[in-house]
């Protein structure tokens, strides 16, 4: 079986969920809450702080094709580990681990097969400190009571792979899912003493399954693990970026007061068919919208074009781009650097919070209150002491 995480010096918030404690990852400690580091987006140029490389967030998809070429192509499966190799030397050398995502070509959706998951494992094994079981979305997304004994045995099937020849705590994936699959999935990880997890929100707000998100923290104490956890989330929407709105509410930093911990990258791909996406870039400047700054001092994320003509006001002090360069007229440029700044203000963030639960748990409420972007509804829902 494997080994559970270490966490200690576990402390929370009075007035909500907001927590922080110390968890122990591969050689060292790091206290959370805190943000993963995506190095993806990096140029060579690019110098991260160390005091904010935490941990680290590797990712890969894989389909039935390059699957095989990564476990047969010497070519590529060089490739992808160099690849990945630089990413973590641009990460100061902090804790990581590699999701591995699975999708299979076509529009129909399957499990991957007794090879394929050993191919996966394998992977996410060699480069992490702590190894994530693989996430299949197009699988997750058709769960339903009929079927979900075989998401179970995919699961069993992962940790069995990984357990032939493990030195390493495994992180659980746990997908969006009702309350009743985030019970049992707890009490499948717990009986394997599996006390990490990642959440793949796939896309969605984390408010829309605080439902879920509670379910799994009962559970968890029931089973004498409420201060014994560790949650890190993925794919976590702020809102429709490709609105055409000014500004939008950073709920993606909110999770950290539903009781997560550690606040990961975006990487779901599309769900719908191509023509879709088509007909919406003819509708929209979808670009435009995506294109957004985060301003940690009210969280909100500003679309970058209606805030140019006064970024003095917005833009990050020590921001690690100069101000100047996101005015260039490479617009693959602006995009990662914008990436890179609000990155950088995210793991600002995070620490931030760190000292609200340590030095005024009784504050916390009043810090999220006094972000003007952040929703009336949103605190109503983050607060431990309204009755809803």
């Amino acid at each position: 079986m494997t080994k559970e995480t270490k966490i200690r010096q576990y402390s929370t918030a009075d007035d909500t969920e907001l927590r922080s404690f110390n968890i122990h990852l591969g050689d060292k400690t790091i206290k959370t809450p805190t943000k993963a580091v995506l190095t993806n987006n990096f140029y060579k140029e690019t110098t991260f702080p160390s005091d904010l490389s935490d941990i680290q967030e590797l990712f890969v998809r894989l389909d039935d094709k390059t699957l095989v070429k990564a476990d047969n192509d010497n070519k590529y499966s060089s490739k992808k580990n160099n690849d990945l190799g630089k990413q973590k030397d641009k990460a100061n050398g902090c804790p990581h681990f590699c999701l591995l995502e699975f999708k299979n070509k076509g529009e129909e959706w399957r499990y991957p097969t007794e090879y394929e998951i050993e191919v996966l494992t394998n992977l996410a094994y060699s480069h992490s400190s702590i190894t994530p079981i693989p996430s299949i979305p197009k699988v997750a997304r058709k769960l339903d009571p009929e079927n979900f004994d075989f998401f179970l045995e995919y699961l069993d099937t992962c940790y069995n792979s990984i357990e032939v020849r493990n030195k390493k705590s495994i992180l659980g994936y746990i997908p969006a899912v009702a309350p009743a699959y985030g019970r049992a999935l707890i009490n499948f990880y717990l009986d394997r003493g599996i006390n990490a997890y990642y959440i793949d929100f796939d896309g969605t707000m984390v408010k829309s399954r605080a439902d879920t998100i509670n379910a799994m923290k009962v559970e968890l104490a029931k089973r004498g693990y409420e201060e014994n956890n560790f949650f890190h989330y993925v794919n976590a929407s702020y809102g429709k970026a490709i609105n055409d709105e000014k500004v939008l509410s950073a709920r993606d930093l909110l999770g950290f007061g539903y009781g997560l911990d550690s606040l990961g990258g975006v990487h779901a791909g599309p769900r719908r068919d191509k023509a879709f996406y088509e007909k919406l870039k003819e509708m929209k400047d979808v670009t435009r919208n995506v294109n957004r700054l985060l301003n940690v001092e009210d969280y909100g994320y500003y679309r970058f074009d209606t805030i140019k003509d006064n970024i003095e006001s917005f833009y990050p002090e020590n921001a690690l781009i100069e101000k100047e360069e996101l005015f260039i007229n490479v617009e693959s440029r602006v995009q990662n650097y914008l990436k890179i700044v609000n990155l950088q203000q995210q793991c600002i963030e995070a620490d931030k919070l760190t000292q609200i639960v340590d030095e005024n748990p009784d504050k916390s409420l009043d810090y999220y209150k006094s972000k003007k972007n952040v929703k009336d509804t949103d605190l109503k829902d983050l607060s431990k002491n309204v009755i809803h």
